[in-house]
């Protein structure tokens, strides 16, 4: 099966006797004779009809003629592959796939911030595709995403893992919906970005540098209400030690109390690992305050994926961070939580328990410097090992 192309010149075009004319910028149309198959603009798919002979004519979408003619031959090929029983006859273009899925998002109710991540994400992929040639979603491999990926201009390794897992949700999408027949992204072969881990970057805030963070939320452009949450947001990362994924997501339910004692009873976003911790009355009783549209949760709208839903929080910790004059992240109440039960002697199993470490390894890994009943323990054990030797 040939696809032919043909000019369809407007009434002004001075080229209108060269259907073939290809300098102009007329809209390029297909033509095609095909035995029981016909395609459909409606759709944009080849559609089984009688077993007989059928002209079609339909248009490109482009003023291009040599994109059209790239369209044409992969069009070809698509319905090549449908006949010879290659591929199935619903298989998608890139853009299709990427409307559909939009499509399923939207009907999500996510928030407009997150949904505008996830349209930005997959128009630069389109473009992408676009500008190698690739019609099809199902010819999109390994090898063309990572190539993509070197193109990325993120900086933060944070948000190069975040744009990675947005583009495995949508092949998974695509996967799921037969699509594709194999989804090219999942972990083992498209590597996960890492982050780097050092420890010394590390550290726990002092005490005046906390109270100037706390004092400086006043100071800020922001409403009364968000003051009250950011304070209340801080504090209890600072002493439950919760990420703020975690503190976001929180809901009324996972706060307990039990007389005069309040507890933070959850389940970490991250690593599913529970975590049952008991936080300052103080605490307890400002988070019962904090006012939210949102009846389930006390920070989090609800409407945004676990994932997103840090984001806004985040430009607003930002804010205060600068008000303060302090370089740090929302992380750094999290450390702050973790070091000072270390350095009281607390025990490191206790403190990946109560951090929803999946194990003490990690624990260990980031606040290993200030294990104190370990070097204490340590600095034992060399004494008693070393007795002989020291007397002599």
């Amino acid at each position: 099966m040939r696809i032919t192309l043909y000019r369809r010149h407007t009434k002004t075009c001075s080229h209108q006797a060269d259907k073939a004319y290809q300098r102009c910028d007329c809209p390029v149309w297909f033509e095609a004779n095909v035995i029981g198959r016909r395609w459909n603009t409606d759709t944009e798919t080849w559609v089984q009809t009688a077993n007989e002979s059928m002209q079609s004519r339909w248009s490109s979408k482009e003023k291009n003629w040599r994109s059209a003619e790239h369209k044409a031959r992969q069009l070809e090929q698509q319905l090549d592959d449908i006949l010879t029983g290659k591929s199935r006859p619903d298989v998608k273009t890139v853009q299709q796939a990427v409307e559909l899925f939009l499509t399923s998002k939207r009907n999500e109710n996510l928030a407009a911030d997150t949904l505008y991540r996830h349209e930005q994400i997959m128009r630069a992929l389109a473009e992408f595709c676009d500008r190698q040639g690739i019609l099809l979603i199902k010819d999109v491999t390994l090898a063309h995403l990572t190539m993509w990926q070197s193109q990325w201009t993120l900086k933060a390794p944070q948000a190069r893992r975040s744009r990675q897992e947005k583009v495995r949700n949508f092949f998974k999408y695509c996967l799921a919906n037969g699509m594709i027949a194999t989804n090219p992204t999942i972990p083992d072969h498209w590597k996960s970005v890492k982050i780097k881990f050092s420890d010394q970057n590390i550290r726990a805030l002092e005490s005046q540098e906390y109270e100037k963070i706390l004092s400086s939320i006043e100071k800020t452009k922001m409403t009364d209400v968000n003051k009250a949450r950011i304070r209340a947001l801080m504090q209890l990362q600072r002493w439950s030690g919760l990420s703020l994924v975690d503190a976001v997501c929180l809901s009324k339910d996972e706060l307990r109390r039990e007389g005069g004692t309040f507890r933070v009873v959850t389940d970490r976003q991250k690593t599913g690992m529970f975590i049952n911790n008991i936080i300052p009355t103080w605490l307890g009783e400002e988070l019962l305050k904090v006012k939210n549209g949102n009846p389930k949760f006390f920070f989090w709208s609800g409407t945004t994926t676990a994932e997103d839903a840090p984001s806004y929080f985040q430009k607003l910790y930002r804010k205060v961070f600068k008000e303060a004059g302090v370089e740090e992240s929302s992380h750094a109440f999290r450390h702050t939580y973790a070091i000072e039960l270390l350095k009281s002697g607390v025990d490191v199993r206790s403190v990946q328990r109560a951090l929803g470490h999946s194990s003490v390894a990690i624990t260990e890994r980031f606040y290993g410097r200030w294990c104190r009943n370990q070097q204490n323990n340590l600095d034992e054990t060399l004494k008693t090992a070393l007795g002989d030797q020291q007397k002599g």
